[in-house]
């Protein structure tokens, strides 16, 4: 089995190892087009560098997309938005399920063209790990009204009107830390908690 498995990374261009570990399954995804990946990696499989992922912040990974509507970023329009290339179709289907479910007037009710983020090289906020935005494998939405500590129901992405919003995500296979643990509402990410 190791022999085929290094003939399939010769081909690819990959160090025949005879292991298929993150270089050989992104060679492998790529060369068969495969852009959408029904399970995303842990957390900890990304932090390991065991995923489809790689290694964080690396730009060749990173790709700039066009959000289907009008973002904002502390007042400013948003142009385009970095994230991973793996994730990046999902992320702009998810945005444009968000527009045609709710409309541009009930975006901006909700806050949800109030863009926080995504690629950001950065620790977590406790310091401990890297966060999932270093890989690009992260967003934040609305992060005025959805602080790292504010919990339900203050939180306004907890609100029962945003409850679309997260199935529309979660249909991507993202991960909403407030809908999961209660913090963190602003923030989702293509990596599972566990």
């Amino acid at each position: 089995m190791k022999t085929s498995i290094r003939l399939i990374q010769q081909h690819l261009g990959v160090n025949p190892d005879g292991i298929i570990g993150p270089q050989t399954l992104r060679a492998i995804t790529t060369a068969l087009g495969i852009r959408e990946i029904p399970t995303w990696p842990t957390q900890a499989e990304v932090r390991r560098g065991d995923s489809i992922f790689g290694a964080p912040g690396r730009e060749e990974e990173l790709v700039n997309i066009l959000p289907a509507y009008q973002l904002f970023y502390e007042g400013s329009p948003v142009r385009s938005i970095r994230v991973h290339h793996l994730i990046a179709s999902h992320v702009q289907q998810a945005l444009r399920e968000v527009l045609e479910h709710y409309g541009v007037d009930e975006i901006r009710r909700l806050g949800l063209d109030q863009y926080g983020g995504s690629y950001n090289y950065r620790p977590t906020t406790t310091g401990n790990a890297l966060s999932m935005h270093a890989w690009g494998v992260a967003l934040d939405f609305a992060p005025r009204s959805n602080g790292l500590k504010m919990k339900s129901p203050r939180a306004t992405l907890s609100h029962p009107d945003c409850v679309a919003w997260w199935e529309i995500w979660e249909r991507h296979g993202a991960t909403s830390l407030g809908r999961a643990r209660n913090y963190d509402w602003m923030h989702l990410q293509f990596a599972r908690l566990a």
